[in-house]
């Protein structure tokens, strides 16, 4: 696990580099309207993702870690497989995504959904998810982590979100392109009905 220092350190060099205010779009859930992550942002130079060592689990159960997905671009949001509103919505939004894709394009692109509740989502409900959703696994990652290292890994992508105390998260709908190195090159919150900005973003993210 990547120590605590290290983490805050990350946190605080993003913080640091993060572009100035533009426009914005309003997320899903109103009340977490004022995520900064609204819009679509090409971001400045900021710190690989690889630097979060710490591990998460996937469908299958295995221990993995971000490291595995260097040397080729994702695409990655949060989600929790219990949302029966927003994530849906994410998922859809990303297989149009997925779709739009140049065929080279698509075939070297990653698509990586991160629980927003690990004390549910087991190995066994990601890999219901997956398959409720036809998410083909030669493409999809869907991976858990402990929930202190889901917070850390919240802030990195900039995902605002709150449980309530009917077992829903309300939470912001970012989807985020990340390089080869981990770097993370652009931001929004969902496709607004038009995958333009996203494919740009993902073919150029080489």
């Amino acid at each position: 696990m990547i120590p605590r220092p290290a983490a805050l350190g990350l946190l605080l060099t993003l913080a640091l580099a993060a572009p100035g205010c533009g426009p914005r779009q309003k997320p899903a859930h109103d009340e977490l309207a004022d995520s900064p992550a609204a819009g679509g942002d090409t971001l400045a130079v900021q710190p690989s993702m690889f630097e979060l060592t710490f591990p998460f689990t996937d469908a299958d159960g295995r221990t993995r870690h971000l490291e595995e997905l260097r040397d080729q671009p994702f695409v990655a949001s949060m989600v929790y497989t219990h949302c029966t509103s927003l994530c849906p919505r994410i998922i859809a939004d990303l297989q149009r995504l997925e779709r739009a894709l140049p065929d080279d394009v698509r075939a070297r692109t990653r698509f990586v959904l991160f629980s927003l509740d690990p004390e549910r989502d087991t190995p066994a409900a990601l890999h219901a998810f997956a398959q409720e959703h036809g998410l083909d696994p030669a493409r999809w990652t869907l991976l858990v982590s402990s929930p202190d290292d889901m917070r850390t890994l919240a802030a990195v992508i900039d995902v605002r979100f709150r449980p309530d105390t009917g077992g829903e998260i309300a939470h912001s709908a970012v989807i985020v392109v990340a390089g080869p190195d981990g770097v993370i090159r652009h931001r929004q919150n969902g496709l607004d009905g038009d995958p333009a900005s996203l494919v740009a973003a993902v073919s150029a993210a080489k």
